[in-house]
């Protein structure tokens, strides 16, 4: 089994109740995130989400549960959604829900879903293969999820 396998996000429940300072936020955030994309969050990126409203700044420099889930959120989607289209679907799902609520729904199906295992879809055992299917894959789940996203943008205009 694969690191990848073995990471799960924690949800709102399990995030610290304490204040953090910024260097214990990016440090929490950097341990879930770097075993599953490999990347990490800085401070620069952290106060670049923070001045464009994509995470909701801190109080008096004090971290909490919210800055934590949406730098978890953002680091997780940075790759494939642009800032703009990341911080349009936090929008979305604030309009209904609760950051909590809204977090703990993201944290629930990233969970099951990593845990998966990948049925046998091809019949090759070329890695090169396998690595253009799973690209293709990626951008189509991308493309499902941007259009959802602007469908539901395009129905609250309405």
């Amino acid at each position: 089994m694969t690191q990848l396998e073995l990471k799960q996000l924690p949800l709102w429940k399990e995030l610290p109740s304490i204040e953090l300072h910024l260097d214990q936020l990016l440090q929490l955030t950097n341990n879930y995130l770097k075993p599953i994309t490999g990347e990490e969050i800085t401070k620069t990126m952290m106060h670049n989400y923070f001045k464009a409203e994509i995470i909701v700044r801190p109080t008096k420099k004090h971290y909490q549960k919210i800055q934590l889930a949406g730098a978890l959120i953002v680091g997780l989607l940075k790759s494939i959604f642009t800032l703009n289209e990341i911080q349009t679907g936090f929008q979305q799902v604030l309009v209904n829900t609760n950051p909590e609520t809204g977090y703990n729904n993201f944290v629930r199906i990233f969970n099951q879903q990593i845990k998966l295992k990948k049925p046998p879809i091809l019949n090759t055992e070329d890695p090169l293969v396998k690595l253009q299917f799973d690209a293709v894959q990626a951008i189509l789940f991308w493309i499902s999820a941007r259009n959802r996203l602007l469908e539901k943008e395009n129905n609250e205009i309405e």
